[in-house]
């Protein structure tokens, strides 16, 4: 009705002006949707901007030296990120991130464009590696190498000749959580836990450490939610609504999670698509907190 429409309405409204009002009372900027998730139109009209690199993350390098969109490079989601011999995997650290991003031919100025073939999986990683490292000009193509080949826009098999560069990456650890950081505020009313991996992992039934289940107050919103069939980014309003109805409100500090934030960095993503502007990553996620006996556990 009506009625309901105006409601709707302004209640969308409010979540936006909250949005912007939390940004700048935190003093962090909210990039643009447009300036985070790009489409294969915007993207090809780039092709030679000096300025712009591209990154492809597609699952097999194989994949990669077949066809690629033209001046990618390639990274696999492992270079993205460090192993840890107790298992699953950490940020790398300053030293380490400004060798990845050397490697990459990545300066401050660097516009990149991250794609891969996983509905932006593999990218949002490397995403959630770049916000914490600074860098402010990342965007996701949306719909990855699938949306590339519909759109019908070249491929390329050459393999682009980097120059490497000096990076020197700003850290930000406040948007890395600990497992301490998270275990200190599971009774705060103003963070919310958010949990990327499937129903079953969450409730316990599928049992991928030492323990199973999930971390108290979490709520459940598996990364696919995220997507639609064709692996693009389901509309913001729907996302905002996801989201909000599970209490991941933007006025809250937001914690995601999955079993090594792989898949918890599709939510990430997400969450800075919407204009969160206090995220955090649960770095070691599962794979540590599922096999710590310290830790409370809820199932």
């Amino acid at each position: 009705d009506y009625a309901g429409c105006q409601r709707e309405m302004m209640k969308r409204i409010w979540v936006g002006l909250l949005i912007g009002c939390l940004a700048l009372l935190v003093g962090a900027p909210v990039a643009s949707a447009q300036e985070l998730l790009v489409d294969a139109s915007w993207l090809n009209a780039r092709l030679s901007d000096p300025k712009v690199r591209i990154v492809d993350m597609v699952t097999e390098p194989e994949a990669y030296q077949k066809e690629h969109v033209p001046g990618a490079v390639y990274l696999h989601v492992n270079d993205s990120r460090i192993g840890v011999p107790a298992g699953g995997f950490r940020l790398p650290n300053a030293e380490e991130g400004a060798k990845l991003l050397g490697s990459l031919g990545v300066t401050p100025e660097s516009q990149l464009v991250i794609y891969d073939d996983t509905g932006g999986l593999h990218a949002s990683r490397l995403f959630f590696t770049l916000d914490v490292f600074g860098h402010r000009k990342a965007a996701i193509l949306n719909g990855g190498i699938q949306a590339w080949k519909r759109a019908g826009f070249a491929l390329s098999k050459e393999i682009p000749r980097v120059t490497p560069t000096t990076y020197k990456p700003t850290i930000h650890p406040e948007r890395v959580a600990s497992a301490e950081w998270v275990r200190d505020r599971l009774k705060d009313p103003k963070v919310a836990l958010v949990d990327s991996r499937t129903p079953a992992e969450y409730e316990g039934k599928d049992v991928r450490a030492r323990r199973g289940g999930r971390i108290p107050g979490a709520v459940n919103l598996e990364w696919r939610q995220n997507l639609r069939p064709d692996w693009t980014f389901k509309p913001l309003e729907e996302l905002r609504a996801m989201y909000v109805a599970k209490g991941a409100t933007p006025d809250k500090t937001v914690v995601t999670y999955c079993q090594t934030h792989h898949r918890a960095s599709h939510s990430y993503f997400v969450l800075r698509l919407l204009g969160y502007p206090n995220l955090v990553g649960y770095d070691r996620s599962w794979v540590e907190w599922g096999n710590r006996d310290d830790l409370p556990v809820e199932k």
